[in-house]
């Protein structure tokens, strides 16, 4: 009955069938308020002005990459996209990206446009902030209300120790230019 082996296609294709079935398939959001920050700046630093830039085009740019679904996450440094995530995963990205320059890479991590939060949510934990530490990162940025931050408080308090600024948008605010 599937056609596609892409994996939102997949799980999509399943909560069909449950949902004939009578089963309804809820988005796993509902559940995890407490590990899906809203809008707002997570660390005490807050981005540059230059890396709310970066942020605000990352976003665009990681919103068009995740439509044409190749990945969910982009690194750019000076409005210029060093790294787009692939079947490598995020943490590839950041240190392809990090390799090219001296540091101070934003990293974006945001839902594909027509991701289906019922089963597949974005996720950052402390491999990713570590590893944005080690690639000489600046900024990690997630989309806010969609994305799981795993070990929030840790991962919070490394990112403060490390000078990496830590910050949820939403897309509204990235669209009307608020996002700063």
């Amino acid at each position: 009955r599937l056609r596609s082996r892409e994996d939102d296609r997949l799980l999509r294709g399943v909560a069909e069938e449950l949902e004939g079935e009578g089963i309804r398939v809820l988005e796993s959001t509902m559940f995890l308020g407490q590990i899906i920050p809203s809008e707002g700046v997570l660390t005490s630093r807050s981005p540059t002005s230059e890396q709310w830039e970066d942020v605000r085009f990352g976003f665009q740019i990681a919103k068009e990459v995740g439509r044409l679904g190749i990945g969910q996450a982009v690194v750019v440094k000076n409005r210029v996209v060093l790294a787009v995530e692939a079947v490598d995963g995020t943490d590839a990205a950041i240190r392809r990206g990090g390799d090219l320059v001296g540091g101070g890479i934003v990293v974006v991590k945001v839902s594909k446009p027509q991701q289906d939060l019922r089963f597949d949510v974005p996720t950052v934990g402390m491999e990713t902030i570590r590893t944005i530490y080690e690639s000489k990162g600046a900024v990690l940025a997630v989309e806010a209300d969609k994305t799981i931050v795993l070990e929030q408080e840790e991962l919070v308090i490394q990112a403060d120790r490390w000078g990496i600024a830590v910050v949820a948008v939403g897309q509204q605010a990235i669209q009307d230019g608020k996002a700063r």
